[in-house]
């Protein structure tokens, strides 16, 4: 299942000047598109107001949905790199309705199998779902699931909440790292939830994990179609493979001997990340390598299925403290920027975002300036102006959105 990227002011004097900004990545610059909604000025803000890219209407292009106060909003993609009007789509999940960052986890994914991203809120009696219903719109939210919700002691410091495919039916499903556990439940195509409860016991509160330390993600490692737990824990990585046959995970295992706490990785200085960054050919499904943002530049840690790995490679020596980047400054990520189905390194530095290309060869591109734009220097903080990657005019290749002081940027790729 492709997830959308997942997954952020320009003070007045640079906005004009990202508005005549190009990029210079195989042909022509083109300049970056300025659009006055979901905005700093409108009133949207980080620690409040939610907005991620999805695909709600099912056209392969990446849409804006904002979490507003008054409830949802969205703008759908066009095919020209621009978005339509906003416009309301659930009045709910907002501010109004008592949904807040601190204590309620809203985010999308399609969790009934239609290609269409549904929204799903972890409020306080649960799981609420609104369903696309394929131009922009939802159904009204309806508790799906009496679990993973405040009422049931869920937190949002303590326990992260998340959506991924683990059967292998291309329906999004729930996985929560519980107080003493991971528990889940599985999306269905007739829109019901099944097989809630608690797998394993282990990657919980309880078991010495905690959010600002240990990072716990999923993706599939093993490259069998189903994902797995992969948390960054005291003494390294470990992993738990999920299994179709019991419905369940393997206990955790140390696979390897780094990106872990003891070996001075810090949850706000390092970026840790599941992504596939080169090419697995022999096999009919890829598997997630892990890529961490360290001290002296990008280590690697590449899959070669089945649960094994590479060494730990150090390239390239970028995008790490070493070289000036800064957890509080610099947002580090992945895309697939030149439409080669290799995730590509991401970096919005001090003078704009610099990429370095993943190869097929288990190996990263020199690294370059793409665009000279949307960084720390044009006044782009994370605290109030979010940046995201997706594809915007669908035609395969990530794009940069930034919801800045005055208008949402699109820079196209």
């Amino acid at each position: 299942m492709k997830h959308s990227l997942t997954s952020r002011v320009l003070s007045g004097a640079s906005a004009a000047a990202l508005a005549a900004t190009g990029i210079a990545m195989g042909g022509a610059a083109q300049a970056a598109t300025a659009q006055p909604i979901f905005s700093y000025s409108q009133g949207w803000r980080v620690d409040q107001h939610v907005r991620e890219l999805a695909d709600v209407n099912g056209d392969g292009r990446a849409d804006v949905v904002g979490f507003g106060n008054a409830g949802v909003q969205v703008a759908l993609g066009r095919a020209d790199g621009t978005f339509g009007p906003p416009m309301m789509s659930v009045r709910d999940f907002g501010a109004a309705q008592g949904w807040s960052n601190a204590r309620h986890i809203r985010t999308l994914a399609d969790v009934d199998g239609d290609r269409r991203d549904d929204i799903v809120g972890f409020g306080n009696a649960g799981v609420y779902v609104s369903y696309s219903q394929g131009d922009g719109s939802f159904t009204a939210p309806v508790l799906k699931v009496r679990d993973f919700g405040w009422n049931q002691g869920w937190r949002v410091d303590r326990h992260p909440r998340q959506l991924a495919d683990l059967n292998g039916n291309l329906t999004a499903d729930i996985v929560g790292f519980g107080h003493s556990g991971v528990h889940i439940s599985h999306g269905q195509s007739n829109r019901t939830f099944t097989g809630t409860g608690k797998r394993i016991d282990s990657f919980g509160h309880d078991r010495g994990w905690r959010t600002d330390m240990h990072p716990r993600m999923l993706a599939d490692m093993d490259g069998n179609g189903t994902a797995d737990v992969v948390g960054f824990g005291h003494a390294g990585t470990y992993v738990s493979y999920f299994s179709r046959p019991g419905d369940t995970f393997t206990p955790p295992e140390l696979e390897i001997r780094d990106f872990g706490y003891a070996q001075g990785w810090r949850v706000g200085e390092h970026p840790r990340m599941l992504a596939d960054v080169n090419i697995h050919a022999v096999e009919p499904i890829a598997s997630a390598d892990i890529v961490g943002y360290g001290y002296a530049g990008v280590h690697t840690a590449y899959s070669l299925n089945h649960g094994e790995y590479t060494g730990v490679e150090l390239e390239p020596r970028n995008f790490g403290q070493a070289q000036g980047w800064d957890g509080d400054r610099h947002l580090r990520t992945h895309a697939d920027i030149n439409v080669d189905g290799i995730q590509d390194l991401v970096g919005f530095g001090n003078t704009g975002v610099y990429v370095a290309h993943g190869r097929a060869n288990n190996s990263y591109g020199p690294t370059y300036l793409k665009v000279d734009a949307f960084g720390y220097d044009d006044g782009w903080t994370e605290d109030r102006y979010p940046r995201v990657l997706g594809d915007v005019n669908g035609d395969g290749r990530d794009d940069v959105v930034g919801f800045g002081h005055s208008a949402t940027y699109v820079q196209l790729s």
